[in-house]
């Protein structure tokens, strides 16, 4: 039985790494998906700026990016619109304005608006918790769980329209979050320095950078890619983590990192 079970979620995660790199990427051009990376950014400079504070902005929208590839990657397996990413992202926005969010957390956060989003929202494929499990490799239990605290976070309130979406976006500062992400000229080198020297951490699979044909030779819980992982792994903290709730308190969360 247990050879079957890892047969299936083989093929699943086959099935997404397909997907992925035939998606990956594809959506960068769109102003939409540079807006919604801004707004999530924004969420890590106002509730997690020490954070924001000792990456460079660039590295950081990289990361927010390579989630994104992942989430449309999923839209796309489970024959969803690429559009629905402002769902998942307005969804995630409400749940960050009442509990905040820590870098650690954001793929989880973002990873379980996507899973309640599709619920919803398709017409098309059921979407079953344990295959999405299997492709990411947690326990079928932390996703239930994460998605009933999520559900909660936002009221169980779904209903969205069109203009809502569009007023969304529309609020967006992206001019604010544009300053906010430069360096005062008097910290620039100091946070050069930081990077080379305290921040960048030793190679290592991310989450973000999805799939891999060299499976052994990477971590067993994490899909990962040779070939598009960053130079840095800058996410190193972004990373799925099934046991650490993005409800947690944040000094919690944050201490996993």
């Amino acid at each position: 039985m247990s050879s079957v079970y890892h047969s299936k979620a083989s093929v699943y995660q086959q099935i997404f790494k397909k997907i992925y790199n035939q998606t990956y990427g594809k959506q960068k051009s769109k102003w939409e998906y540079f807006v919604l990376g801004l707004r999530v950014y924004q969420w890590l400079s106002d509730h997690d700026p020490n954070y924001t504070n000792n990456l460079l902005y660039d590295k950081i929208l990289e990361a927010i990016d390579e989630i994104f590839d992942i989430i449309l990657s999923l839209l796309e397996m489970m024959k969803a619109p690429p559009s629905l990413l402002s769902s998942v992202v307005y969804y995630a926005n409400k749940f960050v304005s009442r509990t905040g969010i820590k870098h650690n957390q954001l793929f989880n956060l973002l990873l379980t608006s996507t899973i309640v989003t599709l619920k919803f929202w398709s017409e098309s494929t059921p979407i079953n918790n344990r295959i999405l499990a299997d492709i990411f490799e947690f326990p079928v239990q932390d996703i239930n769980l994460m998605e009933r605290r999520f559900l909660t976070g936002i009221d169980y309130h779904l209903i969205i329209t069109e203009e809502q979406i569009e007023i969304f976006l529309s609020k967006i500062d992206i001019t604010s979050t544009l300053k906010q992400s430069l360096p005062t000229p008097s910290a620039t080198n100091y946070k050069n320095i930081n990077m080379k020297q305290q921040v960048t951490p030793p190679v290592s699979p991310t989450t973000s950078a999805v799939v891999s044909n060299s499976a052994q030779s990477q971590h067993p819980g994490r899909l990962t890619s040779s070939k598009r992982a960053p130079s840095n792994s800058n996410l190193k903290c972004m990373e799925p983590q099934p046991n650490v709730g993005y409800v947690n308190p944040p000094s919690t969360a944050y201490a996993n990192c």
